[in-house]
């Protein structure tokens, strides 16, 4: 089965692509619709499989595609709206890059979200930079983000930056701390921090950073009134 790519405007030659599928903490996906947003980026193409899940998005009483591709300003952004399994998410990666490929993109881009245990006490989350070659890590010069020294990266990134190394595609995956189950704004917030200098124009981020402040704040309530309920319960006892 195969993945059908429609564009539906004019093509952009040497673009950069940002690639958002649904992660932790949401990092990916709300980082996209904000660039969208604030970028006014228009929606040019759509993404289809057989493979995908039996899931529609609706606005107005109208079908929409899951996935999308939104353009302008010298950028795709291809972004998912609901979780793909592992095999439909690999086949979507590979014909999106086998696609942004012929058209010579400046630099190829994936963000993630690192589950953090101590997220909520980290006021600033630290973004971790890892590039597909020497030639992508020179192109993105400017870009934000820590240069991972040395190690492994596994998972969804891993296999981006090995298939857009395969396709000769400068490509960047850019990690940044994030909570594991709850959306995060402020993550989000700086992983678009980190790629604005590439972009080549300014990203107002303000709204994501308000946003993150209110998490933070019903999440230590939140704590606070659980920790307080456990020690008003009744201590467990064995009865034999």
């Amino acid at each position: 089965m195969s993945v059908e790519i429609v564009e539906t405007a004019p093509e952009v030659k040497n673009p950069i692509l940002i690639l958002a599928v649904p992660g932790a903490g949401l990092v990916s996906i709300i980082a996209a619709d904000h660039l969208i947003k604030v970028a006014d980026l228009k929606e040019v193409g759509k993404i289809d499989s057989p493979l995908f899940p039996p899931v529609i998005g609706v606005k107005d009483g109208v079908a929409m595609h899951t996935v999308r591709i939104y353009g302008g300003k010298g950028l795709y952004v291809v972004k998912a709206e609901v979780p793909l399994p592992i095999d439909p998410l690999l086949k979507l990666t590979i014909s999106v890059l086998d696609w942004i490929a012929r058209k010579r993109p400046k630099l190829a881009i994936v963000m993630g979200g690192v589950p953090e245990d101590d997220r909520i006490k980290v006021e600033k989350p630290q973004v971790m930079a890892v590039f597909s070659s020497e030639e992508a890590k020179s192109l993105a010069k400017g870009m934000g983000g820590e240069l991972m020294k040395e190690g492994y990266l596994s998972g969804y990134a891993a296999f981006f930056l090995r298939e857009a190394s395969r396709r000769g595609v400068p490509a960047a995956a850019l990690m940044v701390q994030s909570f594991a189950a709850y959306p995060d704004p402020g993550a989000a917030a700086e992983v678009l921090k980190a790629i604005e200098p590439v972009l080549g124009f300014d990203v107002d981020i303000s709204q994501l950073e308000a946003e993150s402040e209110t998490i933070r704040l019903k999440l230590k309530e939140l704590m606070a009134k659980t920790v307080q309920t456990a020690k008003e319960a009744p201590t467990p006892a064995y009865i034999g």
